[in-house]
């Protein structure tokens, strides 16, 4: 069973989301704009859509820069499904599919489609290290690939920690990879966040020719406030790779209205950078914030580089956190309550406790317990390498990183 962040942000809708690492400053504007044009006049929407999705990719090889071919798809997930299931399946003999761990769940998920459970390997990278990747985590992935990988998946900013890859281990990734024939898929939805993880991706885009199995994840989803319209695109450094993929892909699968949208923001993009300077600095000045205030509570803060933090909770503050979950519950069922029950992850969160087997990351204390204020962060029990100490929080707006913090000092402070 997987748990994304989000889950719950439609369920509970009077909810404070901070589980999902969306936008904290909504829909890109150009993308408003143009869904409005397409609502006053929907006639375009009764053709079927470009199925080649040509003008999208025109805009988007102009943006990166890159002169390879590009595959769309209806968001980054549905593309790793595509990608696992044409370079992951038929994994034999001593050969493994590899995911560098924590990670973003759908790369096993997709490759659970694709392959055996037994032939998908995790390269955990260790908590002592901040689940940075290290030299010694490189001279594992070389004795790995050396028995034979098909296809490997790698992110860069990573979720849930926010590392960036320094450009000389990726460069030594890809080139080991080369060595190997493995299809190196390295996910950067979240590289616009951080100005070190989109140089990394520019620069590789110069060196095309030397890294053919390489593939560059993204998406409109996070940096655009997109997550709902599902678009996303795969930066493909051969034909080779390309072609394989685009024969093995459903029709249509990428929308009008997707399209459209998507052309509308990458055009806005292109012509002025006011989008990407507001939300780069918003998001620095809110992860500096959250940071410092974390770390005066005594909260172990990860400073990473996307539009969220990874913290961990000591054991006393953990204890603290379920006391305060436990109290309120115990509170409300003393009370007692009159009329229709509204939903509450509380109460729901609380009752899963007492199923000790179940996965669920959203039972961790710190969660419980800022769900009595109606605010959900995620959980990373469900990560490799991380237990229910960890969590991760997206940044938002400061009106709404504010109400979190004055949440977690209420906390912890009792």
């Amino acid at each position: 069973m997987f748990f994304h962040g989000g889950t719950n942000s439609r369920r509970l809708d009077d909810y404070l989301d901070f589980s999902a690492n969306t936008s904290p400053l909504g829909v890109h504007k150009a993308a408003s704009r143009a869904l409005l044009a397409l609502s006053l006049d929907p006639g375009i929407l009764a053709s079927y859509p470009d199925p080649a999705c040509s003008e999208l990719k025109e805009v988007l090889a102009k943006y990166w820069e890159f002169d390879g071919p590009i595959l769309c798809g209806s968001g980054a997930a549905d593309l790793t499904q595509l990608i696992s299931m044409v370079f992951g399946k038929n994994v034999s003999g001593t050969a493994f599919n590899l995911i560098v761990e924590p990670a973003f769940s759908e790369y096993e998920n997709a490759l659970l489609m694709a392959c055996d459970e037994e032939k998908i390997l995790h390269l955990t990278l260790h908590e002592k290290n901040e689940f940075k990747f290290t030299e010694e985590d490189f001279k594992r992935l070389e004795k790995i690939l050396s028995g034979g990988v098909p296809l490997m998946f790698m992110a860069s900013p990573s979720n849930p920690a926010g590392n960036v890859l320094p450009f000389e281990m990726i460069e030594r990734i890809a080139k080991l990879c080369e060595q190997w024939n493995t299809v190196f898929v390295l996910d950067s939805c979240f590289c616009q966040f951080s100005k070190l993880a989109e140089d990394n991706v520019r620069a590789l885009i110069k060196r095309t020719e030397e890294f053919p199995h390489l593939i560059i994840l993204n998406a409109f989803t996070k940096f655009y406030g997109m997550a709902g319209l599902r678009l996303g695109y795969a930066l493909c450094f051969s034909s080779q790779i390309y072609n394989p993929l685009v024969n093995a892909m459903r029709p249509w699968t990428i929308s009008t209205d997707a399209q459209v949208t998507g052309v509308a923001v990458i055009k806005s993009e292109i012509e002025s950078d006011s989008w990407h300077k507001q939300m780069r600095k918003l998001v620095e000045e809110e992860r500096t914030y959250l940071s410092r205030v974390f770390e005066n509570l005594g909260i172990k803060v990860l400073n990473g580089e996307g539009n969220y933090i990874l913290i961990q909770l000591s054991e006393t503050h953990q204890k603290i956190a379920l006391d305060f979950a436990g109290s309120y519950v115990h509170e409300k069922e003393k009370k007692g309550h009159n009329g229709p029950k509204k939903q509450s992850l509380v109460n729901e969160v609380s009752m899963d406790l007492s199923e000790e087997d179940s996965p669920n990351p959203f039972r961790a204390p710190l969660c419980q317990a800022l769900g009595t204020f109606k605010i959900v962060i995620r959980g990373c029990s469900d990560f490799y390498g991380m237990d229910s100490s960890w969590y991760r929080v997206s940044i938002k707006n400061h009106e709404e990183n504010t109400h979190l913090v004055h949440a977690i000092e209420k906390i912890l402070k009792k």
